[in-house]
């Protein structure tokens, strides 16, 4: 595999360093869970969870009663995710299960092996449903890491199973705020220590590489209250984000054997228009073996 920049590599760990944090400041975020769990519904399991994180749609999909195998780079979020599924009890717990590893090589055989402690899979031994929730397939900044995640769900998934994952894609105007420069200053509590905190983001966009680096600011308002040094040093989390329109999507599944069923501007169901990308921020594809004859999600809002 590539070696990545050093900034990017950065940019797709750090965020995932502190679950605590992570949840709370993502814990309102629950239209995307909604949306998962109704393809789940539909389509039924197992289901791999690609970038499972903190369980954050994981321990959802165990509590409606799917077998779910978690994948994630991040020992501290595994073990976040861990914590909320044994909080949730044994029966949610046990139809989990929880890996470490690289989107690019995905640490799984068939589902059946994948799940063989909480049920058996389907004929074929290949995963009915994949998800990629909360932009993690934007970590991959390359052409070729982004195939090789292709390659791997096409190898694991049944002949009609799905796909589905989101990005976002900022509007122009947000992007456009001078480079570095710190915006969006909120202050709260850290969920950990109580301490007041004042939150700011930047970013930079690298157009040669089409990565969005951005960076979240944390600063303790109370001395030696918080995790950063006394006297309210800046903590600093680096964040990055490959830029991907739909026509890139698509011409990386299609070289994968992947085919577009069905694409969505919202979690609501809002279509997609490729013409028009930046009409909304978030972009919902479904996808699916090129063999596969079902076109689209019978239970989405068209």
């Amino acid at each position: 595999m590539r070696r990545e920049p050093y900034r990017e590599r950065a940019g797709a760990r750090e965020p995932y360093q502190d679950p605590w944090l992570y949840d709370w400041e993502y814990r309102r975020r629950t239209r995307d869970v909604a949306f998962y769990r109704m393809l789940a519904d539909e389509q039924g399991g197992p289901i791999a969870d690609l970038g499972c994180g903190s369980g954050r749609v994981l321990v959802p999909l165990a509590r409606d009663g799917h077998k779910v195998v978690g994948v994630d780079l991040s020992g501290a979020m595994l073990r976040r995710a861990q914590q909320r599924l044994t909080r949730a009890g044994r029966l949610v717990a046990g139809r989990a299960v929880l890996a470490q590893g690289d989107l690019r090589a995905l640490p799984l055989g068939t589902a059946g092996a994948a799940v063989r402690a909480g049920g058996r899979a389907r004929q074929g031994g290949g995963f009915p449903f994949m998800l990629c929730a909360f932009h993690t397939i934007q970590h991959l900044v390359d052409d070729a890491d982004l195939l090789a995640l292709f390659r791997q769900v096409r190898r694991l998934l049944t002949p009609t199973g799905w796909f589905a994952f989101d990005v976002f894609v900022p509007h122009p105007d947000w992007l456009n705020h001078p480079a570095h420069r710190r915006f969006d200053h909120i202050i709260f509590r850290d969920p950990v220590t109580r301490a007041r905190t004042e939150y700011s983001v930047s970013h930079v966009l690298d157009r040669s590489r089409q990565a969005l680096h951005m960076r979240f600011h944390y600063r303790s308002l109370d001395p030696g209250g918080g995790r950063e040094p006394a006297g309210g040093a800046t903590r600093t989390v680096r964040l990055c984000h490959r830029q991907l329109d739909p026509g890139t999507v698509e011409t990386l599944a299609a070289a994968a054997g992947l085919r577009t069923l069905s694409r969505w501007a919202s979690f609501e169901g809002l279509a997609l228009d490729p013409a028009n990308p930046h009409l909304t921020e978030q972009h919902i594809y479904l996808l699916g073996p090129e063999s596969t004859g079902r076109t689209r999600a019978k239970s989405a809002i068209s």
